[in-house]
């Protein structure tokens, strides 16, 4: 059984993390980013990996989730909500869609929705409560891939 992964985009604030997630990536062996809603994104920041990942759109989250699903993933948010679990934990048990939240105000319900379980960064130190979104998605990027290898 092959284990992939994949990162899903939707309502990010920030059009240039879009290309940093596309470098994230590709770094940790992605197999596609998902983009939800607008198609259009800035390659800023992706240093050429765009063209070493394969992109897919998708016009709403259900139509996301629905693909998702047929290719038998679990769809994981990136929240720090409650049964959240640590992502040092490795709570990855197969082929994973990570949906990461928007940069000011975190996944919404409708994203909440969608997803089977989440997991948050532990924070070690204090003076902020959360990581940028493309920060936040290497950590766990990292963590998947270092589970599955």
């Amino acid at each position: 059984m092959v284990i992939e992964s994949y990162v899903v985009v939707h309502n990010i604030a920030k059009r240039h993390n879009v290309g940093t997630l596309a470098r994230s990536a590709t770094a940790f062996g992605v197999t596609e980013l998902i983009l939800v809603g607008r198609r259009d994104f800035n390659a800023f920041g992706s240093h050429g990996s765009t063209s070493h990942l394969r992109f897919r759109h998708f016009h709403s989250l259900l139509d996301a989730r629905n693909f998702l699903k047929e290719k038998d993933c679990d769809i994981c948010g990136v929240e720090i909500a409650d049964g959240a679990l640590p992502v040092n934990e490795h709570p990855f048990k197969k082929s994973t869609a990570f949906l990461l939240g928007n940069e000011g105000t975190g996944l919404s319900a409708k994203e909440c929705e969608i997803c089977d379980f989440f997991v948050y960064i532990p924070h070690y130190g204090c003076g902020t409560a959360s990581l940028n979104v493309t920060v936040a998605a290497s950590i766990v990027l990292h963590h998947f891939g270092g589970n599955i290898v």
